[in-house]
């Protein structure tokens, strides 16, 4: 307290001496001689603002002199220390000069003073003048840190000083601006700086200063640039009743809120108007138009804490009228579409020139029309378009002889869908006079939704038109005499579609076609058909599948009347169904059938059997086969081309087949007489009908042959004619015939079946195998009839396994009877398997005796030995 108490009595003793010495310099003055220079009179200091320093003094001069220079000297603390001294002129006819001093250092951080005198080269200087004094914060009594400058915008680029006032006397070494320590100067024990060169432009949030790490205390200020002179400059409107300018700027401004630049309009020296300016390249800023009113002188000022910029544009209004249209509309529809662009503003008196542009395509189109007052509309019909397919449009006006005012923005818009209906009709006569309406439709657009039909009939001689709705795509309607013309448009969501017409004939008459065969291959049918002078509107192609059991389906396909072919793609048929193609004719009196086809797209094998009589003609060397089937059925897998007549015959004397076939090429035919059969033979017939794909199921059946009784009679009678003849003749030797000796006709004796006839029946009777299927035959001629014991048992030589066959081995098949065996003498004794190869001589010798009673029971299938 004792310091402080010395320290302000020092400073107040100094003041006192300061005003005394003052004083005295005063006197002197006073008492000088008339030729002493005046001294000049500060008689106003003040900041301007935290840097700026305004000087106001005034002198008495002499009349001769016309201009003066001053010399001004600033110093600043208690101690008037000199911080700057400049030399300036002033004119000696103006009372009281002024000055404007900026300084680095915040005038908030201490005390800044002024004095002026006067200086001349042919005069002596004057004395100077008293002291002006600013005084800063430190003379005010506070208990906490002030720093300077604070929340302030600074220019960018220059030197700028920062001080922070204590309540006491501190001695600190750094302090800190954006988070840098800088060196710090002693300004005054209790006032601190630093000072820093060519600081950066900031962001919107400025930057920060603070005195020391450990106080919390921070300043924040910003750091900016002067504002620019805006370039491209330019006014102009777009209605005539509000007009805007816009202008370019090199650099974007970096403060916001109260530190943002300021714009203003000064219009044609009436008025001026501030702009909410955003920070967009061009800026713009709008003003009402003045009513009759052509020219304009438009000032634009920029205008921050830093400075003032101006730029000016004079134009006449008229020249600068850019129409834009308020509106577009598009109405689509399915080949074009409607565009219609509106304009709202005061036009009168002015030529407009519109324009659309279509994309794809870059179709432009343009329509002039005389400029109104009031809303008007330009509309356009955009034309050949493609259904269902995405477009955009926009839209642009112009004044005759401007420029064009900018685009619209982009409408895109879709085309509706293309809805066609393809009409045909079936007239039926049968039980009923109906007509049979049946339509396929076809969308561009997958997703269209079609709600309902619209089937409207016409009627001759009358303008009476009856229409009714129908969900389905097919009507049956009564045939009325009348009638004339039936037309079908579907119901879609944006409305109807195109129409679709048919005619129905004044008169039908299903007149009968020769039916054409076709045959289609891979790729399908390939249809044509001769000319009709007839048809002048094309050729409808109608096909339906036969042979199904459910109703046909009809399609159809419609041609030019210069097209007399149509090729059909295989996919749309099936192999082996019959289809019928019928062409009719179009012409004004309707449609007329031209011709019939029918054909298949590939012929298979049938699944049908022909069916044979059971009770056919049958002779002893022919049979006469019958049967029934419909070759002409739809339901075929192909076009019959015939049959085929498998014969096999199967022969009594043995198990031998044999077969051949007969061909039947006429596919009408339903009987065939095969000859050359063998009498009281037993053959089996297999019937077959069959395509150029092959041949169907077989239909079996099997029939003998008549015996020839006239044959018979032949070989009987012949035989027997022969012996009666060859009695006749002997009878008349029958004398000498008696006379001969015994042994004279030994030779007639038979001894053995010599012919093969006689072994065969021989077999037959015995039921044993043919001769060719014997492994070995041995044949004895006896003279006298043996006993069973004496006969030679029979063995193959080739197989040792063969074993003896005895008269005790009896098989189940046929048996001898004892009488026969006795009164023939046959042995037929062959290889059997369960035989015991081995038996002993003993055994067969003791019981030879018996096998003489046991050979009847004895059975084989095979004759070896004949004795009689």
């Amino acid at each position: 307290m004792l310091r402080e108490f010395t320290s302000t009595k020092m400073v107040l003793y100094w003041t006192l001496m300061l005003k005394v010495f003052i004083l005295f310099e005063n006197v002197k003055g006073w008492n000088s001689s008339s030729d002493t220079v005046t001294v000049p009179d500060v008689i106003e200091l003040q900041a301007l603002d935290m840097w700026r320093l305004e000087v106001k003094w005034m002198v008495n001069q002499n009349e001769e002199q016309r201009n003066q220079t001053y010399e001004i000297q600033i110093g600043r603390t208690t101690n008037m220390d000199i911080v700057d001294r400049l030399n300036v002129s002033r004119g000696s006819l103006e009372t009281v000069h002024t000055l404007v001093w900026t300084s680095q250092l915040p005038l908030n951080c201490v005390n800044h003073s002024v004095r002026v005198r006067l200086i001349s080269g042919a005069s002596p200087s004057s004395s100077w003048s008293s002291w002006k004094t600013i005084y800063g914060v430190m003379n005010l009594a506070h208990n906490e840190i002030k720093m300077f400058p604070d929340n302030q915008v600074l220019r960018e680029g220059s030197t700028v000083m920062f001080c922070c006032i204590f309540p006491k006397e501190t001695h600190i070494t750094s302090m800190f601006f954006g988070n840098n320590p800088y060196k710090v100067i002693n300004i005054s024990p209790r006032v601190k700086a630093i000072q820093v060169e060519n600081i950066n432009a900031t962001n919107s949030f400025g930057v920060n200063f603070y005195c020391d790490n450990n106080i919390d205390v921070t300043a924040i200020n910003f750091v900016t640039f002067p504002p620019e002179k805006p370039f491209d400059f330019k006014c102009e409107t777009e209605d005539m009743r509000h007009a805007y300018c816009l202008w370019k700027i090199h650099r974007a401004p970096n403060l916001l809120g109260d530190q943002k630049r300021k714009y203003t309009l000064q219009i044609s020296d009436s008025k001026s108007v501030s702009c909410d300016v955003e920070d967009t390249d061009p800026a713009s800023c709008g003003f009402d138009v003045i009513p009759h009113q052509i020219t304009y002188n438009i000032t634009l000022f920029v205008t921050n804490s830093l400075g003032q910029e101006s730029e000016t544009y004079i134009f006449r209004i008229t020249d600068r009228v850019f129409p834009v249209p308020e509106h577009l509309e598009v109405t689509a529809g399915v080949f074009d579409s409607l565009v219609i662009l509106q304009l709202n503003g005061n036009f009168k008196g002015l030529l407009l020139i519109c324009q659309t542009e279509l994309e794809p395509g870059g179709i432009i189109q343009d329509l002039d029309k005389n400029g109104s007052d009031s809303m008007q509309s330009y509309a356009f019909r955009l034309q050949h378009l493609k259904p269902s397919m995405p477009y955009s449009v926009r839209g642009r006006c112009a004044v005759q002889g401007n420029d064009w005012g900018r685009w619209t923005t982009q409408r895109e818009f879709s085309t509706e869908p293309l809805v066609t209906i393809d009409l045909w009709s079936q007239i039926r006569d049968h039980p009923n006079r109906t007509i049979i309406l049946l339509w396929k439709t076809a969308s561009s657009d997958s997703e269209s939704y079609i709600n309902a039909y619209e089937v409207c009939v016409s009627y001759r001689n009358t303008e009476r038109s009856v229409c009714m709705n129908v969900t389905q795509t097919h009507v049956e309607l009564m045939r009325e005499i009348n009638m004339s013309d039936i037309t079908v448009r579907a119901v879609i969501q944006s409305g109807l579609s195109e129409p679709a017409h048919i005619t129905i004939p004044s008169g039908h008459t299903d007149s009968m076609l020769r039916e054409k065969r076709i045959m289609g291959n891979e790729k399908g049918f390939q249809l044509t058909w001769k000319r009709d002078s007839a048809a002048t509107c094309g050729y409808t192609i109608e096909w339906c599948m036969l042979g199904i059991a459910l109703p046909c389906s009809p399609q159809w396909r419609k041609v030019p009347d210069n097209q007399t072919f149509l090729n059909l793609t295989a996919g749309d048929f099936k192999a082996g169904v019959q289809y019928a193609f019928e062409i009719y004719g179009c012409s004004a009196d309707g449609h007329r059938r031209h011709e019939k086809q029918i054909g298949y797209l590939k012929e298979q094998k049938l699944t049908q059997r022909p069916t044979l009589d059971s009770s056919p003609n049958i002779t002893w060397s022919s049979v006469e086969l019958k049967w029934s089937f419909n070759e002409k059925d739809p339901s075929h897998a192909g076009f019959i081309t015939g049959y085929v007549i498998t014969i096999q015959d199967y022969s009594e004397a043995g198990s031998d087949l044999s077969s051949f076939r007969v061909s039947v090429d006429d596919p009408h035919s339903k009987s065939w007489t095969v000859s050359g059969l063998e009498e009281d033979r037993l053959y089996t017939f297999q019937l077959a009908a069959c395509t150029s794909a092959g041949c169907g199921p077989e239909t079996t059946a099997t029939f003998r042959t008549r015996q020839n009784y006239y044959l018979l009679l032949v070989k009987v009678l012949v035989p027997l004619l022969v012996s009666i003849g060859c009695c006749v003749c002997l009878w008349s030797y029958r004398n000498l015939i008696r006379g001969f000796p015994k042994e004279t006709f030994s030779f007639l004796h038979i001894k053995a079946l010599d012919l093969d006839e006689d072994l065969y029946e021989a077999s037959e009777k015995i039921r044993t195998l043919m001769i060719e299927d014997c492994e070995w035959c041995d044949v004895e001629i006896l003279d006298v009839q043996p006993i069973p014991a004496e006969k030679a048992w029979l063995t193959s030589v080739e197989d040792p396994n063969c074993s003896f066959i005895t008269p005790k081995v009896t098989l189940p098949s046929c048996h001898l009877t004892t009488d026969v065996w006795l009164a023939t003498s046959l042995t037929n004794f062959t290889y059997v398997s369960s035989v015991q190869q081995d038996v002993p001589s003993e055994e067969l010798k003791t019981e030879a005796t018996t096998q003489g009673s046991e050979i009847a029971d004895f059975s084989s299938d095979y004759v070896t030995s004949v004795a009689t």
